[in-house]
């Protein structure tokens, strides 16, 4: 126990080394240098800053102000949530005697109006307006990020200015890259979000394959959570407006804190599920419910009101949840319940990214690495591990069956020896009883065979099973010839051993598993062949026919002839089909074959 919160500790350090590292560099204004190769980051140390309160002030405004400009002295400008509008600028140099073409890009696709500006040598001006809140066609460049090619002749320079304004949180990740640069970064890019895209799909329908065959709601909160989180993701970085919604700017503004919320609520009932907070610590579940209805809040805060306050509301919670699960999870790995250091396992790395991307959003901690990453290398991490987790979840829930199983069947031992043998015997008595009874109930007296009261219990189970696996059920309708004049001739004792040698042949006959000989009424006798087709079922009806023709049936030495006349009909049950229909064309085709001379078989569909 004292290993794994050195475990917890240790992280922790390691949290703060990354935010106080990530805060560490000098920066200074001036001219940058244009690259011949590759791409420059993290370059916001070259820039200007200036801010606009008012959010009115043009580019030929800002061309003549001289006063207000500050340097950014930050590697990626974060200015955090703000009203003003925000300009940039800087001066681009072009050093290299052959190339002429880069990119500039800015690496944060949640900015709501972005306008830049190109100011060459001779004053001619090139602008560029797009960002999330206009349409995804006013994009230069196809990509979730937006970037923005320009040209620089051999030793010459352009002046950048940039406008931001945006209702959240206002950052400037800026990169200018060569064009060849450009399309192997996205390549590697595409290569890598498919892989985490994938990685997702799978654990989706994995545990959503769990929760199927299971019917846990730990597993359903899971699916739930994997799904929101996707889409977040997807929202957070871009996708969802490049590939779901490129034409609604509007929506793809409201998605965010909607989906926010609803994965923070479904992340928190997942906890609160598999910590198993009421059982193990009602009054803090009590805490956490709070958390669950501020996520719940904001997202419906994302339906009616404004951006600015969902957005900040949905940040605010997205950075105290976390804290307020890890304690617990800490408490609760104190009291010696092992889930919660699995827990901690699988969602430390992701709430640690989720920590690092929300304080990044108020300009706590400054872009880096794990701040732009840490969502999607802790969310990875967190499937993995957390698959184990349910895992061990379900392997501790069957130890716990298994030993209340050894319990149950400890007490039930002790309860029979405790018996009497005169209670054992009335026991045997009665369900020897029992048997006998449901015996006479379903079996025919005279022959043996299951009667009609059974073939009406089992018969919609077969036709069931039939349409359930798409299996042809066929059926033989069976009358004995001339059983009056047996009668009539011979006596009814006469007729009952005629009876019972018929019913003898069919239940030899039919001995595969499944089949069905049933005494139907008087002289008629019907057999149940699942699986079968009519081609298989006319020959048992041939086989049966011939088999009864050949019966020796004595009587006072005289021998008594016996055929019989068979009707055999099959069907694929369907979702129109009926089985009333089927048992009709039995009988139908029954007595065609009575009409056509008896003692042959009348097969549907036969010519």
């Amino acid at each position: 126990m004292d290993r794994r919160l050195r475990w917890l500790r240790d992280a922790c350090s390691l949290l703060c080394c990354a935010w106080l590292l990530a805060w560490m560099g000098v920066a200074h204004g001036g001219e940058l240098p244009l690259p011949a190769q590759g791409a420059l980051s993290h370059i916001g140390a070259h820039w200007d800053a200036l801010e606009d309160a008012s959010g009115t002030l043009t580019v030929a405004d800002v061309r003549l102000r001289h006063e207000g400009w500050k340097p950014t002295r930050q590697a990626d400008p974060n200015f955090g949530y703000s009203r003003s509008a925000f300009w940039l600028r800087t001066t681009l140099v072009n050093p290299h005697p052959a190339q002429k073409e880069w990119l500039l890009g800015v690496r944060y696709p949640l900015i709501d109006y972005l306008d830049v500006y190109f100011v060459g040598a001779n004053g001619a001006v090139s602008a560029h307006q797009t960002g999330d809140r206009r349409p995804y066609d006013s994009r230069e460049v196809d990509d979730r990020n937006f970037f923005f090619s320009f040209q620089v002749p051999p030793g010459e320079r352009v002046t950048v200015y940039m406008r931001i304004q945006s209702q959240g949180s206002i950052q400037a990740p800026l990169v200018v890259t060569t064009p060849a640069e450009f399309r192997s970064s996205m390549a590697r890019e595409h290569v890598l979000q498919g892989m985490y895209a994938g990685a997702l799909l799978a654990m989706l329908a994995y545990n959503l394959l769990l929760y199927t065959s299971l019917r846990e709601r730990t597993y359903l909160y899971y699916v739930a959570y994997l799904v929101l989180f996707g889409l977040t993701q997807m929202v957070f970085n871009g996708m969802a407006y490049q590939f779901l919604w490129p034409n609604s700017p509007s929506w793809g503004n409201q998605a965010a804190p909607i989906l926010m919320g609803l994965t923070g609520a479904a992340l928190t009932q997942f906890s609160r599920d598999f910590l198993g907070l009421k059982q193990h610590w009602p009054k803090m579940d009590k805490a956490v419910l709070v958390t669950l209805w501020s996520f719940l809040a904001v997202a419906a805060g994302g339906l009616t009101m404004a951006y600015t306050v969902p957005i900040r509301l949905g940040t605010l919670v997205t950075i105290l949840a976390p804290i307020l699960h890890l304690v617990i999870a800490s408490m609760i790995l104190r009291r010696g319940e092992q889930q919660a250091f699995y827990f901690l396992a699988a969602f430390g790395g992701l709430l640690v990214g989720v920590l690092l991307a929300a304080l990044q959003a108020y300009d706590l901690v400054a872009t880096s690495f794990l701040s732009e990453y840490g969502l999607q290398i802790g969310s990875l991490l967190e499937i993995t591990l957390l698959s184990y987790a349910l895992a061990h979840r379900l392997k501790l829930a069957h130890e716990a069956n298994e030993r209340l199983q050894k319990a149950h069947a400890s007490e039930l031992e002790e309860r029979v020896r405790s018996r009497t043998a005169d209670l054992d015997q009335a026991m045997q008595d009665l369900t020897e009883a029992n048997t006998r009874l449901h015996a006479l109930t379903v079996r025919d007296a005279l022959t043996g065979l299951y009667n009609r009261l059974y073939l009406n219990e089992r018969l919609p189970e077969l036709w069931r099973q039939a349409q359930r696996w798409h299996q042809t059920l066929s059926v033989l309708m069976i009358d004995i010839d001339h059983f009056k004049q047996v009668n009539d001739r011979f006596g009814h004792a006469a007729g009952d051993q005629a009876l019972r040698m018929v019913a003898q042949t069919l239940a030899q006959l039919l001995g595969r598993p499944g089949d069905l000989a049933v005494r139907y009424g008087g002289e008629e006798f019907l057999a149940l062949l699942p699986q079968t087709n009519v081609t298989g079922a006319a020959h048992i009806a041939e086989t049966i026919r011939q088999c009864v023709e050949a019966l020796d049936c004595q009587v006072n030495g005289e021998h008594i002839p016996l055929t019989v006349s068979i009707g055999v009909a099959s069907a694929l049950p369907g979702p129109n089909a009926r089985m009333e229909d089927l048992l009709h064309t039995a009988d139908s085709l029954l007595y065609a074959a009575k009409h056509a001379g008896r003692n042959r078989c009348e097969v549907q569909g036969a010519a």
